[in-house]
């Protein structure tokens, strides 16, 4: 092989490994009942939602699955729509979620379950939960930055579920009238402070 050739080789070889990929965006625009939405991000850049704003799922009986899976994590979400079962797990990094449930206008959140499940990293989770009675929020972080907070403008049976387990914590919850609510926080060790209203 002469060795023009080898340096051929050499620089192509290098090329390939000097540009590997970063993004992992994703933004989404769903609407229509009864849509199976299932994502997996895995690794490097994330994000879900964005340019401008996104990740928008509209619909009655929406079944929403994401995974993110390591790295630079963030989610921002909107479902409208009565029955919808959302549930995202991350697992490490810098995390920071929201997912915004019946916010739009009279858009509906009845009956809608939303699960956060986090281990690990910089979190900061957050629900809005709007118009339409009985919403069921579970939230689930284990470790580092935390911070929670479940928002609920409750009209009828609502419920919450979190528990945090160690690091810098902050919980929140506030939910609102009219009657029938239920919340259960556990969290556990280091920075703490946990501040439930439920009103009425």
């Amino acid at each position: 092989m002469t060795i023009k050739k080898k340096l051929m080789l050499v620089l192509m070889a290098t090329l390939f490994v000097a540009a590997p990929s970063f993004a992992s965006d994703i933004y989404i625009e769903q609407v229509g009942d009864g849509a199976t939405v299932t994502i997996l991000q895995q690794g490097i850049g994330n994000t879900i939602g964005d340019n401008v704003d996104s990740a928008f799922i509209g619909g009655n009986a929406t079944q929403v699955t994401i995974d993110q899976i390591g790295s630079n994590n963030t989610l921002a979400m909107v479902v409208n729509g009565a029955s919808a079962q959302v549930t995202v797990t991350t697992t490490g990094d810098n995390n920071t979620q929201t997912i915004s449930c019946g916010t739009t206008g009279s858009a509906s959140c009845s009956g809608s379950t939303l699960t956060q499940i986090i281990t690990g990293d910089g979190n900061t989770v957050s629900q809005l939960l709007g118009a339409g009675a009985n919403h069921t929020s579970t939230i689930t972080v284990t470790g580092d930055t935390n911070t929670v907070t479940h928002t609920s403008t409750n009209t009828g049976l609502t419920n919450a579920n979190i528990t945090v387990n160690g690091d810098s914590n902050t919980v929140g919850v506030t939910q609102s009238g009219i009657t029938a609510k239920s919340v259960a926080v556990s969290t556990s060790g280091t920075g703490n402070t946990v501040s439930i209203t439920q009103s009425e």
